[in-house]
Parts: C-alpha cells; sequence; structure tokens
C-alpha cells in the first residue's frame, strides 16, 4: 500500500461542494500524522485502523485551487492534488434513463457544435458488482469536461442539467453519475432499509433465486457473462440497440442474441439488493454534495404498488448515509408501450407512488416528462429536455427563484349538469394545447371510457360532456402505460397524469 489511499474521487480537476465542510478521507498507517492543506486552512490528524478522515472549513466558490497532503513532519507533500474549483454538486443515480449515453440523445450532433463550458465537471463512477470484480472502464473513474474522450458516455440527463444550470448560478457546476441500467431501487440501499415488511420482499425473492442454484455453477455462469459482457463485441450490440429499433428490428436483436451468456441473479449481479449501495454509492460518500437527480423506477413496476415505500427509504438511507439533508428531484416514468420482452402496463402505479414521494416526503420534487415517451423504446431519446427540467427545477426549489418550474397538477373538481371544470395548480397565466384535442383525457361512465370532444382551455380545463345521466363520473388524464399528451403550461411543462371521480349532479 502506498503511504496514503485516496478514494478516486480525489484527483486532479476534482470539485468541492462549496458552503459545506470539505470532507477528505483514505488509508494511512496505523499513527502517522496526516496534514491536509487546503484554501489557506491546515487540519491535522492520525491514522487509525489503517484509515484517516478529517473536515476543513467550508468555502465560498471559486476555481484553480491545489490541495496539499503531507505525512509526519515532512516537508514535501505526499500528494498534491491540483486544479480544484468549488461549486455546487449533483449526484445523477438511477438506471439506464440516467445512465443513457449523450452520444445517443437525440440532439447529440448539435451538442457537440457547442463551445466547452470551463465551470462543468463530471465525474463517473466505477460500475462495479461484486468486491474483487475487475473491469477495463476507461470512462470513470476521473474527472473530466465537455468534450474529453469520456464525456460521450455520461449521463445526457446529468449532463444537461448542469449545461443549463451553471450560467445561471455563475459558479462552477459538478454531476456525478452512480447509476447503472437495469437496477431496481432496493440495489442501492442498505440491508437496514429492507428488512421490514412490504420491503422485505425484494431479500425473500432474491433468497428464492439464489437457492434454487449451485454456488459453483453460479459463480461460474456469472464469469462468463461478466466476461462477455465487457467484450468489445456485446459493447457492439447494445450500441445498436441504445440508438433505437423499430418493433421489428428488435426481434432480429432478440433472436440474435438468445445465446448469448446470461448472468444468473446471485452475489456477482448488479441488480441484487444493496449490492451497488455497498460497492459503489460508499465509495463517494461523504463526499459533500448540493444534491441528488434521481431517474429510476422502471424495474420496480414489478412492485409499483409500494415503490411509494421502496423510494422513501431509498431517500432517507441516502440522507442517513451522507447525515445531510440531501434534496432530491426526481423524474416520473415516460409514457412507454413495448421494448424487448419489457411492457409498460404497469408504469401507471410507479407513477402514483412517484407522485405520493413527491407529495409526502420533503425536499423532493418531481419533473414529468410524460410528452416524451415512445411506444417502442423503454429510453426516450430527448435527454436534453429531461435535464433542463430538473435544472429548472432545482431553481425554483433548492435556489427559491420566483419561477414556474412545476407541471400543471390537477387540484379540484366541479360540476354542474353536463359541465365539468378540472382545476390546476402549477398552470401560470394560462395553459395551452399542442392540437386541436386534449390527448389522453377521457370520461368514463357505467366502464366505457369515452373521449371528450368540446373544451375550452385557459388556466383551468372546462368540459362539456353530451348525453350523460346524473351518476357519478370518472375522468382519467394520462392513465395509460403509453399515452400520448399535449396539454402544457407556460413553461412547457406537461400535465402530470390524475384521475377523479365526479360526484353525481
Amino acid at each position: 500500500m502506498a503511504r496514503i489511499e485516496l478514494p478516486e474521487i480525489f484527483q486532479d480537476g476534482m470539485m468541492f461542494q462549496r458552503e459545506k465542510p470539505i470532507k477528505i478521507w483514505g488509508k494511512t498507517n496505523d499513527g502517522e500524522q496526516v496534514t491536509v492543506c487546503f484554501c489557506g486552512e491546515k487540519i491535522s490528524t492520525r491514522g487509525k485502523d489503517l484509515e484517516f478522515y478529517l473536515e476543513l472549513p467550508s468555502q465560498k466558490a471559486s476555481i484553480h485551487n491545489v490541495l496539499t497532503i503531507y505525512l509526519e513532519e515532512e516537508k514535501e507533500p505526499e500528494i498534491i492534488i491540483k486544479d480544484i474549483s468549488i461549486g455546487d454538486i449533483f449526484i445523477a443515480a438511477g438506471q439506464s434513463n440516467m445512465e443513457y449515453f449523450l452520444r445517443y440523445d437525440s440532439h447529440f450532433n448539435e451538442i457537440k457544435q457547442w463551445d466547452r463550458n470551463e465551470n462543468i465537471h463530471m465525474f463517473n463512477v466505477k460500475r462495479i458488482a461484486y468486491n474483487g470484480q475487475v473491469r477495463d472502464l476507461e470512462d470513470s473513474g476521473t474527472w473530466f469536461m465537455e468534450h474529453d474522450f469520456q464525456w460521450d458516455t455520461f449521463s445526457a440527463p446529468g449532463y444537461a442539467f448542469a449545461r443549463c444550470l451553471q450560467p445561471v448560478l455563475s459558479v462552477p457546476v459538478g454531476v456525478i453519475g452512480c447509476n447503472w441500467g437495469g437496477t431496481p431501487a432496493c440495489a442501492w440501499m442498505a440491508p437496514s432499509y429492507l428488512e421490514q415488511e412490504p420491503l422485505n420482499v425484494f431479500e425473500k425473492e432474491y433468497q428464492e433465486s439464489v437457492s434454487a442454484l449451485d454456488p459453483v455453477e453460479l459463480k461460474n455462469k456469472s464469469l462468463e457473462a461478466w466476461a462477455f459482457e465487457d467484450s468489445y463485441e456485446h459493447q457492439i450490440a447494445t450500441r445498436a440497440l441504445m440508438y433505437g429499433m423499430s418493433e421489428r428490428d428488435q426481434e432480429r436483436w432478440m433472436e440474435k442474441t438468445s445465446g448469448d451468456p446470461a448472468l444468473p441473479l446471485g452475489p456477482y449481479h448488479h441488480y441484487r439488493p444493496s449490492g451497488l449501495y455497498e460497492h459503489m454509492l460508499k465509495t463517494i460518500a461523504p463526499f459533500p454534495v448540493k444534491g441528488v437527480l434521481w431517474y429510476q423506477g422502471e424495474s420496480d413496476s414489478g412492485h409499483g404498488d409500494i415503490y411509494h415505500k421502496t423510494f422513501s427509504a431509498l431517500i432517507q438511507c441516502w440522507r442517513d448515509l451522507w447525515k445531510d439533508e440531501l434534496p432530491f428531484l426526481f423524474v416520473q416514468l415516460a409514457p412507454f408501450g413495448k421494448w424487448l420482452n419489457i411492457f409498460g402496463t404497469d408504469y401507471p402505479a410507479v407513477r402514483e407512488s412517484q407522485e405520493v414521494v413527491s407529495k409526502k416526503v420533503p425536499m423532493t420534487g418531481m419533473v414529468s416528462i410524460m410528452d416524451l415517451g415512445m411506444y417502442e423504446d423503454i429510453h426516450p431519446k430527448q435527454k436534453i429536455e429531461v435535464g433542463e427540467r430538473l435544472a429548472l427545477l432545482a431553481r425554483g426549489m433548492i435556489y427559491g427563484e420566483d419561477i414556474l418550474c412545476e407541471s400543471p397538477e390537477f387540484s379540484k373538481v366541479e360540476r354542474e349538469k353536463d359541465h365539468i371544470t378540472l382545476y390546476f395548480t402549477h398552470a401560470g397565466n394560462r395553459m395551452y394545447l399542442k392540437g386541436n384535442e386534449i390527448k389522453s383525457l377521457t370520461f368514463v361512465q357505467n366502464g366505457e371510457p369515452k373521449r371528450i370532444k368540446t373544451f375550452e382551455v385557459d388556466t383551468k380545463v372546462s368540459i362539456w360532456l353530451d348525453g350523460i345521466t346524473k351518476e357519478p363520473i370518472t375522468i382519467r388524464y394520462a392513465k395509460e402505460g403509453y399515452c400520448e399528451v399535449n396539454l402544457f403550461n407556460e413553461a412547457g411543462l406537461p400535465a402530470k397524469p390524475f384521475e377523479v371521480v365526479c360526484p353525481e349532479e
């Protein structure tokens, strides 16, 4: 071991969070004195149990700083970290729609022409599934900037968030990518948060799956699958899929890849409960950050009815790990029909759970992307818009700007005979339609859904229903797995899904 070992996040070109204590930790020999100097501050501690930890006072935003670390009373520093910026840092976390590489975004040809912003810094946490796993991940484990070679495989929503927010804040902005495609929320949580019902279902399902397999065979199949996962052949095949395919091309792709090694669920799988909490998240905690950007839920659609409890527990888990009430800004799942052998049938339950979290868990906010979905692809290609909406929400919720930053949200209904009025919060001065009808808005009476033909839209939606009786009527908006929406507020944000029962006239 070198005399001092630091986590990978401490490197040249890195960032620290402004106006929070600066935390430095790593490994060293027991009893050795470690001294850290930064921005005129000097703090010392001694290693204990082969580790050291110390905190320096918070600093205001700045650039081109240098951190030095000395051992004992030596005159020359053991470590020098150069070109450190201080500003606001966010973690971009979740599954494939947060991981989604910038190069796959529909705007990438345009984005490549943008001038480099020297005040945006990015870092990808290495995607490691189990202890001792070795992967050649050149785009991870280093700080980088726009147009560096790691840039086009960084999170498109995370990057767009920084690109939109930094000019508004006029301080450096950093994004730490900590995400992995296909991962359920339980993979990112400590075991203690999954012990009680109903969240213990994840560990039960995992144990049932593992118990049916021979440990030696499980290990051999896992290592074979990981070797294939990291092969050039597989990466090229996946790249073609991520750019987008028609349903027929997806069928051909599945036929062609049906014999590829499959990773069995077990101790080597990145989907297992708590695995990524241990091997990814804890590698960057408690590195101070401003907040978390979260885009996940697709892999929890099978348990969508409890996702509000799952996600609430995850938020608490991360806040406890950081010892900080971090704001969480997250993305409601987009409309989706079918991709490979995955279906969006259960997405409405996840969306409902996500909205519950946004209302009940303090310092959380949800952006809607109900206008960006794709029937044949679980990965909407307009990720820049996702990042822009997250940045807009951050400006209002975290930075306190008096701006319209949330989607229209149904608040109440009034009925007078065949005239029904739907009221919304976050409508702004006026809502508007893209088109001549309100898509995905239906009323249901006696079990039969019907389109709404006569309406007016301003800050509210007024509708007239012909030939209805006095019985209760159910109004539904965007409650399907896949749907099209075209009702927006003046900030260009789509109305959220809702369902309401209108009382008898």
